[in-house]
């Protein structure tokens, strides 16, 4: 199994490249570290919770079917509402394949998971880039305001970006540069056409 992970602050086009890489390579399943979020406390409301620290994650289980999925066991990953901010009931069964792809803030930040990948990308936008695509997201997908949006970004989304996020760029194999009209699918052909993953 080859493992390949997508880096990078929040709208920085981590999703959409991962998708990109999994229509590109056959015999792909997708690990990505947002289903892995620890329930959110009862007594903190949504819009003071931080859910961009390391510390929201649940790496001991993230990791622990990273390991599983590695020595060729299959996986029951967990669901997580973002709405509710806990866990949901239900799982979807992972088979190991020939590439898994580890999406997600935080998948450079540990050491054992970075001796285990064979490729590693670091996504990179510009912020007032990264911010518009993270409100017009949410405010579709979760039918939240552009006001709470923001106001989230400043009190943890930037935070945690410079603090936790942006240090594990130095890991990556390659930085890749996501601007308002960068054309991924195009850089990933050329990409694959020239490296083998």
């Amino acid at each position: 199994m080859k493992i390949i992970a997508v880096a990078g602050g929040s709208g920085s086009g981590k999703s959409l490249f991962t998708e990109l890489l999994v229509d590109r390579l056959p015999k792909t399943r997708v690990l990505p570290l947002d289903s892995y979020y620890k329930d959110r406390p009862d007594h903190i409301p949504a819009e003071q919770y931080d859910f961009d620290t390391p510390q929201a994650f649940d790496f001991d289980l993230y990791h622990g079917h990273l390991d599983l999925l590695y020595s060729g066991e299959s996986v029951q990953m967990p669901h997580f509402g973002y709405i509710s901010g806990k866990r949901e009931d239900g799982v979807t069964e992972l088979v190991p394949e020939k590439y898994l792809i580890l999406d997600g803030l935080h998948v450079l930040l540990h050491s054992r998971v970075r001796k285990m990948l064979s490729f590693s990308f670091y996504m990179e936008s510009p912020l007032d880039v990264a911010i518009c695509r993270m409100c017009l997201r949410d405010i579709k997908n979760f039918k939240v305001t552009a006001e709470y949006r923001l106001n989230q970004y400043l009190k943890f989304v930037r935070p945690a970006y410079f603090n936790h996020i942006r240090p594990t760029k130095k890991y990556a194999d390659l930085v890749v540069n996501n601007d308002y009209d960068s054309s991924l699918d195009l850089f990933i052909d050329d990409f694959l056409l020239k490296n083998l993953l």
